[in-house]
């Protein structure tokens, strides 16, 4: 579980209200008391902390539009269940190939190199961040998600001795970080269900020159597999090929520097420009 909270990276969030870039915590009441919310010093916009200390910056949001495939992370139990039964065999049934978090986790390491802050997007119970977090401790790593309660599960999951890791309540379309505030951005399983094209121009705009962002997800395939996508999409999924992301990366400033394909499933490096 989440034990500190007193070094949340404030230096890297971004007023959503007016656009300040960097935050601030509220002075102490007394010593050891705990944090309960951030604020913007320009606007004096407040945004709580959850149970789980995840800084909740869709709290004076209205009702979040979701497609169906979104609003399943918002149903009770999908958290436990996700992280525990479907995600460490999920790329094992969608590759048709062993696929264990092992090999997942040096794959991701690979692809993310040094790089440092890392954004995981879509994080819900925080499986990437704890494969990047079990290799370097002291990463600094923001997981974000905007369902409550996969980030109370990800909260959960985490280590004490992780003492740059914290959680975000957002979207994917509309990032509360700074501009050129991240060496990584990091999406699994994620690509799929948002707005591509707003969600990229964001990571585009968060990343350093340089930067390396970073995506797992279900990519377009043929016969059979065609026929099932199609249906899927229904739901609010989208699926892609090599070429039209490469295409959606140019728009927004990324170049595609490496794209391995396994089945249904894609691992992408692309590079800030």
């Amino acid at each position: 579980m989440l034990s500190s909270l007193s070094a949340l990276p404030v230096h890297l969030y971004r007023c959503l209200s007016c656009g300040q870039e960097g935050l601030s915590l509220p002075p102490a009441r007394e010593p050891g008391s705990a944090v309960d919310r951030v604020y913007c010093p320009r606007c004096g916009q407040v945004y709580p902390l959850l149970s789980s200390g995840a800084v909740d910056f869709l709290a004076t949001s209205p009702e979040l539009p979701l497609t169906p495939a979104q609003a399943i992370a918002h149903l009770p139990g999908f958290a436990w269940g996700y992280d525990r039964l479907w995600r460490p065999w999920a790329l094992s049934l969608l590759s048709g190939e062993s696929f264990a978090s092992e090999r997942e986790g040096r794959l991701l390491a690979e692809l993310v190199g040094e790089a440092d802050p890392v954004l995981d997007l879509g994080t819900a119970g925080g499986y990437w961040s704890r494969l990047l977090l079990a290799r370097d401790p002291q990463r600094t790593v923001i997981g974000l998600d905007n369902a409550a309660g996969v980030l109370a599960e990800a909260a959960q999951q985490a280590q004490p001795h992780w003492q740059h890791y914290s959680l975000v309540r957002a979207r994917a379309e509309q990032l509360p970080f700074a501009s050129s505030a991240f060496g990584a951005v990091i999406s699994g399983a994620t690509l799929n269900e948002v707005p591509l094209d707003p969600c990229l121009r964001e990571v585009a705009r968060i990343l350093q020159s340089g930067g390396v962002f970073v995506s797992m997800h279900s990519q377009q395939v043929q016969g059979w597999g065609q026929t099932v996508q199609h249906w899927l999409e229904a739901t609010g999924l989208r699926f892609f090929s090599a070429d039209q992301l490469r295409q959606h990366f140019a728009q927004v400033g990324l170049r595609l520097e490496r794209y391995l394909s396994f089945g249904w499933v894609a691992f992408v490096q692309a590079v800030r420009l």
